[in-house]
């Protein structure tokens, strides 16, 4: 059980309030929430204009999700959810507020944005720096689970685009490809393997995200790569992954290259973003040799649905 009652004065209301609180208003909350690694959202970034383009391109609209804490007309804390059926998950925007508001709040705010998702949904996530030490005590309380610490790095546009492959130390030639709808059998145990019950399926990463495979002679898929343009307009590399028996040999080089090629070919972005795993030591360093640096360091949280009753 959580005990997070509001203070005196202090009013929590859900996401049908959303709808009526100013946008303007809780746009520049979020905003200023953002500038700081202590109480942002690993899921938005820093840039205005960014922020404001991510939150319009959830699919479904943030406005009308949003959950607000208010002290005498004030905003003070708040929370947005969007989700997809597919994956069957739903993804917690904040809570936004200063550490002292989030533990007032936090847990309402999530009850509330929680009670806006479809039944059936039951796996939510948040995220943020390891600085939001009040996101971390939050889903404590919550009783969701920390996942592996991820490490944000990120590249000028301009140095990615003077990325060069080297050979790939097989025995076999290699090519490197975009996906093709056949590809999801080979793609699918890969992806569950490496990434488990991501924000993506195998067959989102063929319809929602630039793909590209490895293939050797007889066609087998030996790895992939998979990232997207942002609604900010940035590029991602949302996954990589290379099977066992073709690892450590210049493999998954060749798919981020081939990746970044296609992400910047299909816009303009001014970066290049992904995240890596802090186990994954060998990644880390394929990252910096390239010329990647270490923006952040994120944890995430991930849990069942939280209701009004378990917030307190």
């Amino acid at each position: 059980m959580v005990d997070r009652n509001p203070g005196a004065g202090d009013t929590v209301e859900g996401s049908a309030a959303g709808e009526a609180v100013d946008r303007s208003t809780a746009l520049a909350f979020i905003i200023a929430c953002q500038q700081d690694p202590a109480t942002g959202t690993a899921f938005l970034g820093e840039d205005a204009a960014g922020i404001e383009a991510e939150l319009e391109g959830l699919d479904q609209p943030w406005l009308r999700g949003l959950s607000i804490a208010e002290q005498d007309g004030t905003v003070i804390a708040a929370c947005t959810v969007d989700w997809d059926p597919e994956p069957s998950m739903a993804w917690v925007h904040g809570p936004w507020g200063t550490p002292e508001q989030v533990a007032r709040h936090g847990a309402a705010l999530v009850a509330a944005v929680c009670d806006a998702v479809p039944a059936g949904i039951e796996r939510f996530e948040m995220c943020g720096h390891v600085a939001n030490v009040s996101m971390a005590a939050l889903a404590t309380d919550l009783g969701w689970i920390a996942t592996e610490v991820n490490y944000a790095m990120v590249v000028p546009a301009s140095t990615a685009a003077r990325w060069t492959a080297p050979p790939v130390r097989l025995r076999e030639p290699v090519r490197i490809r975009p996906a093709e709808p056949a590809d999801v059998g080979h793609l699918e145990p890969l992806h569950t393997a490496e990434f488990g019950e991501a924000y993506a399926t195998a067959t989102q990463l063929l319809s929602r995200h630039h793909t590209v495979v490895a293939v050797d002679p007889t066609g087998a898929v030996l790895g992939y790569a998979a990232g997207s343009l942002q609604d900010d307009g940035q590029a991602y590399v949302d996954f990589t992954a290379v099977v066992p028996g073709a690892r450590r040999l210049g493999l998954g080089r060749r798919l981020v290259i081939g990746l970044a090629e296609r992400l910047l070919a299909a816009g303009d972005p001014e970066m290049l973003h992904l995240t890596v795993r802090e186990s994954r030591a060998a990644a880390h360093s394929l990252y910096l040799s390239l010329g990647m640096r270490q923006d952040a360091a994120l944890q995430g949280y991930r849990g069942p649905r939280v209701t009004a009753q378990h917030a307190g």
